[in-house]
């Protein structure tokens, strides 16, 4: 019977190896759903990239996400938000202005970085009233300098 006991003793590490092996099996399974998971989340992300073939074209996307903070900002009354994405608006602007001046946006130019000048200012002051007309007059030169942009596309057309 000695025998049969030592037999035994030598087949208990591979019931272990039994339990390692499915406790193995569960983890690298659930490391693969996660991997999997954290790859849709990647993918789903994708939609929220803007695809910018040129240096206009991401730096008014830039201009777009940043009006969106000043907005926010300006709605929750959380004027130091605004002075801080107002003054990263005018450094955008600035990098534009050497790509993109010309005479027929050069009203729109003054005007863009006149309103956010005006803009950072009422913001350090922390008057909200004074940065909402400065936040309109910006969108209004904005929209205006697209419909320039729209009409000067379609003449090329």
């Amino acid at each position: 019977m000695r025998d049969s006991d030592e037999q035994d003793e030598a087949r208990s590490p591979n019931k272990h190896t039994g339990q390692w092996w499915l406790i193995g099996t569960i983890i690298g399974g659930v490391l693969f759903i996660a991997l999997l998971a954290w790859g849709i989340y990647a993918l789903w992300q994708l939609d929220e990239i803007p695809v910018r073939n040129t240096f206009r074209g991401q730096m008014m996307h830039r201009k777009s996400e940043t009006m969106a903070v000043i907005l926010d900002g300006l709605v929750r009354g959380d004027l130091g938000d605004v002075e801080d994405s107002a003054e990263q608006m005018w450094e955008i602007g600035d990098s534009l202005n050497w790509y993109m001046s010309s005479r027929r946006y050069g009203d729109n130019q003054e005007r863009f970085r006149d309103s956010t000048a005006e803009l950072i200012e009422a913001a350090r002051q922390r008057d909200h009233s004074a940065a909402k007309e400065s936040v309109f007059q910006l969108e209004t030169s904005c929209i205006e300098c697209h419909r320039l942009l729209g009409a000067n596309q379609t003449e090329q057309e």
